[in-house]
């Protein structure tokens, strides 16, 4: 594997100033109600609010020359590399242009199109057949996919190490 996780330093601003306001987080199933919701391509999805540590800009990337599609580049972040992938090539969907990138919790980066909002989702409608989402459900019209982060960055770290 060529990347090593780090820990980000928590924001004080941003996505947390919601954390008063959500659930308890389990990992056997359960999601918090607060997420950071997410447009990739034409499609919606959410993140848990406390999977993110902060949301940063495109600019300042280097391209990492032999990797995978997947890899954006890496970026300087707090004194430190963060490698950032492209969240719509490995959800395996089309891709467009990433405005923004969401770290998250293992110290990557994940390339977005836009951030939309930080909000309370209602509960998940079902279970979801992607080994990457946690479950859909509707809202405002549109299908939203909960992304599973520790199965991407799991499918992200087998992707590498091939």
């Amino acid at each position: 594997m060529g990347w090593a996780p780090r820990t980000a330093p928590r924001r004080t601003r941003g996505p947390e100033h919601a954390r008063d306001r959500r659930e308890p987080f389990s990992r056997a199933g359960a999601v918090s109600r607060v997420h950071v919701h997410l447009r990739v391509g034409d499609e919606r999805y959410a993140l848990p609010v406390e999977e993110v540590r902060s949301i940063v800009d495109m600019e300042g990337l280097a391209p990492v020359l032999g990797a995978p599609s997947s890899v954006r580049g890496l970026r300087a972040l707090d004194g430190a590399l963060l490698p950032v992938f492209d969240l719509a090539t490995v959800l395996g969907i089309e891709r467009a242009e990433p405005t923004r990138i969401v770290v998250v919790d293992g110290g990557v980066g994940l390339a977005v199109d836009e951030v939309l909002d930080v909000a309370e989702l209602p509960p998940l409608d079902e279970a979801s057949a992607s080994g990457r989402l946690r479950g859909t459900l509707l809202l405002d019209g549109a299908l939203v996919g909960v992304i599973d982060l520790a199965a991407v960055l799991g499918s992200l770290e087998t992707e590498l190490a091939a």
